[in-house]
């Protein structure tokens, strides 16, 4: 298996991925591209887990996906299949049947509301076959893959930048990014107090982030606080932030009920083995976090990629 999008330093496979421009920034989080190989008749078994909806523009082998509806198959091919897939409340299984190329498009809170689509909480663990903007299944030329992983996420970002502008969605309440913050930042937080500090009622908060999470603040935390100990246990996370991330939790018996209970699976096991797709799920957010807590004003050095996996034609610095 390898990658010509980055890798951690011991090779495992992730997405080239950053903020996007300033104009898309309150509708979208992070951008990517992932390019993986697989000797032939290799398929990997594996899942995602997203908290807010996922674009994903998907290229090449077959795919299958446990999804609220049941097992889905996917056959992209060449021309590519463009799927959308609502927030995760437990880690969706996904088997990808060969080599593959993604376009993902991470959406902010509230970042699909303007755009005709059903509510958040009706796509919760579903995946819709189509573009959310043109209701396309197959994607935009565009988001075609390229050699060149810079070139082939500036292409993504202009088609998107094009979507937005004909779309001209509502810019998402600014509570819903202070309520993001709080989960990459501080997800063992009261939610009372936070509600209390921006001057309204926890029952307006509850209403405001069921809307556009949907789910409860209460369960969008835990979620949270599970995700980061994934992405420590899969070494996409700072080092340095670890020992905070387990004090999140009662005991190590606690780490593993809710790892059972979100993910279907131990610290032990997920730490063992390769969960190549739930990596780059992982490490994606965990980038999104690191720009969060350097202010958001710029691409900031995450020490788990190696430099020398980085694409070609990436400043080095970008990463």
């Amino acid at each position: 298996m390898t990658s010509t999008t980055g890798s951690t330093p011991g090779g495992m496979p992730l997405a080239y991925n950053r903020a996007p421009c300033d104009t898309l920034k309150p509708w979208i989080t992070r951008l990517g591209v992932t390019s993986v190989n697989l000797p032939e008749g290799k398929t990997i078994e594996c899942g995602t887990f997203g908290e807010q909806p996922i674009l994903r523009m998907i290229f090449g082998s077959q795919w299958s996906a446990h999804t609220a509806e049941g097992l889905q198959t996917f056959s992209p091919g060449e021309r590519g299949l463009a799927l959308y897939f609502g927030p995760c409340t437990k880690m969706m299984r996904l088997t990808a049947h060969g080599s593959f190329k993604v376009v993902t498009v991470n959406f902010a809170p509230g970042g699909t509301l303007g755009l005709d689509l059903p509510s958040v909480e009706e796509t919760i663990d579903r995946i819709l076959p189509f573009d959310p903007f043109d209701r396309a299944a197959r994607p935009h030329e565009a988001y075609i893959p390229r050699d060149d992983a810079k070139a082939w996420l500036e292409a993504a970002e202009t088609q998107l930048l094009t979507s937005f502008s004909a779309a001209s969605p509502k810019r998402p309440h600014d509570l819903l990014a202070e309520f993001e913050r709080l989960c990459l930042t501080d997800p063992g937080a009261s939610i009372a107090e936070f509600a209390h500090d921006r001057g309204i009622a926890r029952r307006t908060l509850e209403r405001v982030i069921r809307k556009s999470w949907g789910v409860t603040p209460h369960f969008a935390m835990r979620r949270a606080r599970a995700l980061d100990m994934a992405a420590a246990l899969l070494e996409v996370a700072l080092e340095e932030d670890e020992p905070e991330m387990r004090l999140r939790y009662f005991d190590q018996s606690h780490v593993t009920r809710e790892l059972r209970s979100l993910l279907d699976t131990t610290p032990g096991r997920l730490q063992k083995g390769s969960r190549p797709l739930l990596r780059i799920t992982m490490e994606i957010r965990q980038s999104r976090r690191v720009e969060i807590l350097a202010g958001g004003t710029s691409e900031n050095p995450r020490p788990w990629r190696d430099p020398n996996a980085e694409p070609r034609s990436v400043n080095r610095t970008e990463n």
